[in-house]
């Protein structure tokens, strides 16, 4: 009995070990430039290794393999082996990329169909496309930068049996989910299937090598149409039935955590070559969505990250996609701490096509709810003084977890009224929030902001829909302290070179620009043709691409847009009554005007201040405060300025380290400015003193300005002391 048990447990613990290993290929994945022999061997004598080269999983289509494969083209190799006792190994997954595949991509790849699923809103089914473009990788001028542009950016390739993705039996477990794509009208069909997928990300700038298995399912609300999107969306699940329970590996580098349980391939939808309207066709530039991501992020706030990739799918080129954090509890958590139940995660969840009120991603609706009763109980002080975590004394108080994370709050308004997003604020964001460890309020992600930067006149102060964001802004605005905050940070953001000025966001702009100019000539040639040549739908489109309308948009923008945008936000800000008629304070450093970034300041400088009726701090507290009366009430610590003053003739005695804050409002015609904060970084920083108490004549002094004063005792003032063998300032 202990015999057969030993050799029951033996070959339990063998067959585990043989399903952790898998065959070894002498080539890793990649880009390639040249044909090779690729050959397969098993880590485990006595096995027959099995491979194929179309997908499929070799252990249920496999063909057996008798020796080295030529490898001259793009190419998927799955393979695994089989032992003996008819226990398979896992399955190791390989694609070997060559650019110049891309120039000979056909429309009629074999055993795939020439028809994809059924219209939604119209009548027909969608007819197939995979084919590059010829007009483009034909071209001399043109095919280069094709095959050049796939080097750009890093490469996703997606593996898996053609029909998990385009089989048109209507089943839940064999149905393909390209053609079945749970539209969010009609009957639905498809919507929440998955498939299993090899996931692969290999090279760009990180050099990223990775695979792993995983659950696949299609992503996103109306680009699922057919009629409307042929280039759908995918999400990425990392479960245990699949393949590891969760993906371990930096995707963004070190802008981002090191774990993931979804991961989202974002197809951009909105403003694309491939989108039914002609309009958004001509304006396409594959920017908008990332560009509000990073602006969230220059505003110091968190976002879902997110970058370009390539994608393809069983070795076929599917365009460029945005590869990015999906927004969930785990995302929550590995992001910023505490366990995934921690978290309420709340969005606008489209349903069936209808909008709804916002539900909850994981967690609960509660704080939601409590936060918007509160919001909407504004002006009331003790209200909002709740909303942020305090009792009404204004002190933090543990009975009132914070509900809104304020400075967040704004900025991501601030974002999306300079943006214009006309597709936004019925849907199209999340929030997110620690209901255990509640240091912060509920906090808002810029998502899916593909409907932005358009129209430099365009107005959203006036959108007001009950319990969405705008809904709340238009009540936070009617509370003072609130109000007053949203002044200070939209100036910062719109002003002297913020994020939000012109300079600002074109910087943001350009940046992703450079990173994707050679990588849209790939787009183009994928899909640049599809409303001229396979489905028009409302309107024929032409062969769009980087040196048509793509550069007529981005001319416009440059010069129609971004000069002007900023300008046109605050003047709709005044309007409004957003934001006051008065300007802030302008600092100088020896009579140059600086911004609101950390400042380099030497105490031999000058720093002077102009406006109207300046009273500022040097102690990082408000010099006016609206607490108790919305009317303002300067601080105790709060000085009138006068003009010309070196302020630096009083900071220095209250520097005791490295840096200096000061605070600044002006008062016009009764109206008080926004506040202005700048953060000063002081040369060679030392203790300082008031030397009027000094008694030690015997040391040598000297003055600011470096004139030695020596023999008497100082003169009242702020002086750099020089004493036998110490240095005090």
């Amino acid at each position: 009995m202990k015999r057969l048990l030993a050799s029951l447990l033996f070959s339990l613990l063998a067959t585990m070990m043989l399903r952790a290993e898998a065959p070894e290929l002498s080539v890793r994945h990649g880009i390639c430039h040249e044909a090779f022999r690729l050959s397969i061997s098993s880590p485990v004598p006595g096995t027959t290794v099995y491979y194929t080269d179309d997908g499929s999983d070799p252990r249920e289509k496999g063909r057996l393999y008798d020796g080295s494969l030529h490898i001259s083209t793009t190419t998927v190799i799955r393979t695994a082996f089989l032992q003996s006792d008819s226990v398979w190994s896992d399955v190791a997954t390989a694609s070997y990329i060559f650019p110049s595949s891309l120039l000979f991509q056909g429309n009629k790849p074999f055993g795939y169909p020439q028809y994809w699923g059924k219209y939604c809103q119209i009548s027909g089914t969608a007819i197939a496309d995979y084919e590059m473009d010829p007009e483009i990788t034909g071209n001399k001028s043109y095919s280069s930068l094709v095959t050049d542009g796939l080097l750009t950016l890093p490469i996703v390739s997606l593996v898996t049996d053609r029909d998990h993705l385009f089989s048109h039996v209507n089943d839940e477990t064999t149905g393909g989910i390209y053609i079945f794509t749970g539209c969010p009208v009609g009957d639905g069909t498809g919507r929440g299937w998955e498939r299993p997928v090899s996931f692969e990300l290999i090279g760009g700038d990180m050099d990223h090598d990775l695979t792993v298995s995983c659950a696949l399912k299609l992503h996103g609300g109306h680009g699922r149409l057919p009629e409307k999107n042929p280039k759908h969306a995918f999400r990425l699940h990392f479960k245990k039935d699949y393949g590891p329970g969760s993906l371990k590996y930096p995707v963004f580098g070190d802008r981002g955590p090191s774990r993931f349980n979804t991961l989202v391939l974002r197809t951009f939808f909105g403003y694309s070559w491939q989108h039914w309207d002609n309009a958004q066709r001509h304006r396409a530039q594959y920017i908008r969505d990332i560009w509000a991501r990073e602006t969230q992020a220059k505003l110091g706030d968190p976002i879902s990250r997110a970058q370009y990739v390539h994608l393809f799918i069983n070795g076929l080129y599917w365009g460029m996609y945005n590869l990015c954090e999906r927004v969930e509890g785990e995302f929550c958590s590995w992001n910023f701490g505490g366990s995934e139940e921690d978290w309420d995660v709340t969005e606008v969840d489209g349903g069936a096509g209808q909008y709804h009120a916002a539900v909850p991603v994981c967690g609960n609706i509660d704080a939601w709810n409590q936060m918007a009763d509160l919001i909407y109980q504004l002006p009331s002080h003790s209200s909002y003084m709740h909303l942020v975590g305090c009792g009404s004394d204004g002190k933090p108080n543990a009975k009132y977890p914070p509900l809104l994370d304020v400075d967040n709050f704004i900025h991501y308004m601030l974002i999306n009224l300079y943006g214009g997003n006309t597709d936004w604020d019925h849907h199209n964001w999340f929030a997110f929030r620690n209901r255990v460890l509640a240091d912060h309020g509920f906090r808002f992600l810029c998502w899916d902001s593909e409907n932005i930067i358009v129209s430099p006149t365009e107005n959203l102060t006036t959108k007001n829909n009950r319990g969405c964001p705008t809904g709340f802004l238009n009540r936070l605005m009617k509370q003072g302290i609130f109000a007053h905050r949203f002044h200070e940070l939209a100036w910062r953001a719109l002003t002297h070179g913020g994020p939000l000025t012109p300079e600002g966001a074109l910087a943001t702009w350009d940046s992703l620009y450079h990173t994707i100019s050679l990588a849209l000539w790939d787009e183009a040639a994928r899909w640049g043709d599809y409303r001229r040549d396979v489905h028009p739908y409302e309107t024929k489109g032409i062969l769009y691409k980087p040196d048509g309308a793509y550069e007529t948009e981005r001319n416009r923008l440059l010069k129609q847009y971004f000069p002007v945008r900023t300008a046109t936000v605050i003047s709709q800000l005044r309007d409004r009554g957003w934001l006051p008629q008065a300007e802030a304070p302008a600092v100088f450093i020896d009579d140059t005007e600086v911004g609101y970034d950390l400042q380099p300041l030497s105490l031999e400088s000058r720093l002077t201040m102009s406006g109207q009726n300046i009273y500022y701090t040097l102690d990082g507290s408000a010099p006016v405060n609206w607490f108790q009366n919305d009317a303002g009430a300067l601080s105790p610590s709060a000085k009138a300025y006068i003009d010309g003053k070196n302020v630096l003739d009083e900071a220095v005695s209250k520097v005791h380290s490295d840096t200096l804050t000061l605070r600044a409002i002006c008062c016009e015609a009764g109206e008080w400015s926004p506040i202005i904060t700048v953060r000063f970084a002081i040369d060679d920083p030392t203790d300082l003193k008031d030397l009027k108490n000094l008694q030690d004549t015997k040391d040598f002094v000297f003055d600011l300005h470096g004139r030695r004063i020596a023999g008497r005792k100082p003169p009242r003032g702020i002086y750099i002391i020089k004493g036998k063998k110490r240095i005090m300032r």
